[in-house]
């Protein structure tokens, strides 16, 4: 106890060495851990709270409307700098949002679970007005955000039920909100609160009950297009999870969510042993080996006198410092830690910010200190020590630290790029320097690399925040030149390959309001993708301060053309890039990574990432998949070695797959005219193929109709050599994103028909006239090709087709296709 008690007094130290602790990366699931883009394992600590008036004790208002907005978000701004300020002794690392009912419901309800008057029109709002805004402030202190349904679970639950539509509805709003998509790396999203019984559809005990309640939510989120992770509940108040071991969700991107309280799993102050504990917790949550966990409720305080308690249960309880669970950190929280640190993967979140911090205290006069009077023997002090403690290990790393491992510096054209890689190399923890691989031009001159006491360097911010170091980057004249830009240095080129990338950044302000420019140019120096942004997050022109509510720049590109490319950033004075006087920016995080092909279809029975695939009118989410649209591989290869299986089922319903529309999957083409080519082959009978190519504004700028003259009769065991080829040449008028779909017809006048199922691939896409070289996408190995130029005689015995997919017995001079390339015939 004594030792417990010293140990303890160290969580007011400052972290000093652990200055990576803090960054909010994207994660995603790896086995049974988190791991971060680099493959380190996360493991996250932290609290939860409400935008309830009751529940924060009426500190920033007492109404839900839209005159205490502002206030309940500057409430939580406060809060989160309180639970994360290593500067002080907390480590919070994660936050959970309740989207409390008190602000989603059309007036007054029976209770939590009672959601009759919940309005999705009011959930819609105030996502984008409270919710939304509340999470960036979490996300801007260095907190992932894990989010939780409005209200409780109703005691029985049933397969079909209207509570599980309430959760349909609730989730699908969540999941189609852009701020929550574009942000889902940070942002993860837990099902339900505290299911008791989940019964069949037959309302009968099952052990697929909670399979068959909660799949079905998870479908909806993947095919609105969130790709972060997803916490499914258990039953028993979220204590009892064996069902899913022989039932367990279909999602390559999720863990569980459990509470823990002391009494729970056989322990409590009366019996803690710790091996039990573990063997206990184990028994009820066998998923624990198998997936990561968040424990997103938990407290303890011990008994005092006093009048006592109900807990959720309704039962009595003696009194306590004011948390929900009674028991001491020398008895039932050690042994709770001994759980946690024998399996290694479990997160936890405190059941409130209370259960960490003083609240009222900082509020008051800034102080920062454990709640319940310090007492030892309460959670608020314990985890001021073990969140210290777990801050030196299992945390994200900064994107632009696996640098190492990436190619930017290979000046080469190969095509080893790997997914996850940082193309760009970092800056490192440097001070007043232009760093290597970087051309700083500062009023129409280029600076030396290497340190500079003033005008374009990178800069270190002490305070941390959403940058700790930042390129300071200015305009100081309309007419003469102002920018940064990566890309374009011997060692440090950007040798890319066929396929989509995602440029990312944050841009702050560094006086005034400036904007920043952001161009990406390929290899003949024409900008392919680029964006203007507002610099938000302004430190007036002092590096003491902490960047704060700086903007984040995701813009995805498709490189056509294999060579380096370069990243330009330039500040300007409004949203259509017109010139300015002294626009000052810091431009910071910048990483570039490769995100694959998705025009290749190279692996069998998955929905390729970046399609948006209709099936039935149903959208069919990324990911593996054993029936439905998916990807092909035909054995005896062919013209199509892998294809993507679409259908038209019921032709009253809507059916195609489409690529360049899903979020961070742009198809971004320069100025031009193209050529796009692709096969297709019935899979049963001989139906027809619509391609169309649209542009932002959904316009249609090309479209062909051809028939699959021949199918593989429902079979992989066979080849590919007699489908048609398609092609649509069209015109794209400016710089900017396009998309291309093709549905399955029934005839040549485009109309919908029952059962109507192609495979196509070997996509192509070319720029300019028939003789320039065309990209064999659709090719494993992912070369160009160009045109081969065939013998003067065109006599050929084997097959041919013409550009319109139709087979020719002899051809003449002219363009035709054979063995899969277009060849001219003199």
């Amino acid at each position: 106890m004594k030792h417990f008690l010293l140990s303890l007094t160290m969580a007011v130290m400052p972290m000093g060495a652990f200055a990576q602790f803090g960054v909010v990366a994207p994660l995603h699931v790896s086995g049974k851990q988190l791991v971060d883009q680099g493959g380190h394992a996360v493991v996250l600590h932290g609290v939860m709270d409400t935008p309830n008036p009751y529940f924060n004790r009426y500190r920033w208002g007492s109404a839900c409307n839209d005159g205490t907005v502002a206030s309940c978000i500057n409430y939580f701004d406060k809060v989160f700098g309180a639970i994360q300020n290593p500067a002080k002794g907390t480590y919070c690392n994660i936050f959970r949002l309740h989207l409390d009912p008190c602000w989603t419901n059309n007036g007054h309800a029976s209770g939590e679970a009672d959601i009759s008057k919940f309005s999705a029109d009011r959930l819609r709002k105030y996502l984008q007005t409270l919710y939304w805004p509340i999470a960036q402030k979490a996300l801007n202190h260095g907190l992932y955000v894990v989010v939780r349904p409005p209200g409780v679970c109703p005691k029985d639950l049933k397969v079909g039920d209207a509570y599980q539509q309430y959760l349909k509805t609730v989730w699908g709003i969540v999941s189609s909100n852009a701020n929550f998509k574009n942000n889902s790396g940070t942002v993860s999203l837990e099902l339900a609160n505290e299911p008791v019984h989940v019964y069949n559809q037959y309302g009968q005990a099952s052990s697929s009950a909670l399979h068959d309640y909660f799949q079905p939510i998870v479908n909806i989120i993947r095919q609105n297009g969130f790709k972060g992770v997803i916490w499914i509940p258990g039953t028993g108040y979220q204590s009892q999870y064996q069902d899913y071991a022989s039932h367990p969700i279909t999602d390559s991107n999720f863990g569980y969510a459990v509470h823990v309280y002391p009494g729970w799993y056989g322990a409590s102050d009366k019996s803690y042993d710790h091996n039990t504990f573990i063997r206990n917790f184990q028994k009820q949550v066998p998923v624990v080996t198998s997936k990561p966990i968040l424990v997103s409720e938990i407290d303890w305080s011990p008994e005092k006198a006093g009048a006592g308690k109900y807990n959720e249960f309704g039962q009595w309880v003696a009194s306590n410092y004011g948390t929900w669970g009674t028991a001491s950190t020398s008895k039932w929280g050690n042994a709770w830690k001994a759980v946690m640190d024998h399996f290694g993967n479990i997160s936890m979140t405190l059941s409130s910010n209370e259960d960490y911090v003083d609240i009222d205290a900082f509020l008051k006069n800034g102080t920062i200190k454990a709640n319940f009077n310090e007492n030892v023997e309460c959670c608020a002090k314990a985890c001021f020590y073990w969140y210290y403690e777990y801050s030196k290990k299992n945390y994200a790393h900064k994107s632009e630290s696996s640098s190492s491992s990436s190619s930017a510096g290979n000046t080469s054209s190969s095509s080893s790029t790997t997914t996850g890689d940082n193309l760009v190399k970092g800056w490192g923890n440097v001070n007043d320097v232009i760093p290597a691989g970087w051309t700083a031009v500062d009023n129409g001159s280029q600076r030396q690399t290497g340190s500079q006491s003033s005008g374009p360097r990178v800069m270190q911010f002490y305070q941390g925040g959403d940058m700790t170091t930042a390129f300071y980057v200015r305009e100081i004249s309309p007419d003469k030149a102002g920018y940064i830009e990566y890309g374009g240095q011997s060692g440090y080129t950007l040798p890319l390959v066929c396929g989509e990338y995602q440029l990312s950044c944050n841009i702050a302000a560094w006086k005034g309001s400036p904007y920043v420019k952001v161009e990406v140019f390929d290899p003949t120096n024409t900008v392919v993708a680029s964006t203007i942004v507002k610099a938000n997050g302004c430190v007036n022109g002092t590096k003491s301060t902490a960047i704060k509510g700086s903007t984040r720049v995701n813009l995805s590109f498709y490189s056509m053309i294999k060579g380096n490319y370069k990243l330009r950033f330039t500040p300007v004075a409004d949203a259509k890039g017109n010139g300015g006087n002294w626009e000052e920016t810091l431009v910071g995080n910048v990483g570039l990574y490769f995100k694959g092909n998705p025009l290749a279809f190279q692996n069998a029975n998955t929905v390729p990432e970046g399609w948006s695939i209709l099936d039935a009118g149903q959208k069919v989410a990324a990911g593996s998949a054993a029936s439905g649209p998916r990807i092909f591989q035909f054995s005896q290869g062919g013209y199509l070695p892998t294809g993507l299986y679409i259908r038209q089922s019921d032709a009253s319903k809507t059916a195609y797959a489409e690529v360049g529309t899903v979020n961070g999957y742009g198809l971004s083409l320069k100025k031009g005219s193209y050529n796009l080519s692709y096969y297709a082959i019935g899979w049963a009978g001989n139906p027809y193929v619509k391609c169309e190519v649209f542009d932002e504004n959904n316009n249609c700028l090309g479209s062909q109709i051809i028939r699959c003259n021949n199918n593989v009769g429902k079979s992989l065991n066979t080849n590919t050599y007699g489908a048609s080829y398609g092609v649509v040449n069209f015109y794209a008028n400016h710089t900017g994103y396009y998309h291309f779909r093709w549905t399955p017809v029934a005839d040549a006048y485009g109309n919908s028909g029952t059962w109507l199922e192609v495979v196509f691939g070997h996509i192509k896409i070319q720029q300019g006239s028939a003789s320039a070289k065309s990209m064999a996408i659709g090719i494993n190995d992912g070369t160009t090709t160009a045109i081969d130029n065939a013998v003067e005689s065109g006599e050929k015995q084997d097959v041919w087709f013409n550009l319109q997919g139709q087979r020719v017995a002899k051809p003449s001079r002219g363009i035709y296709i054979h063995n899969g390339k277009k060849v001219i015939c003199r």
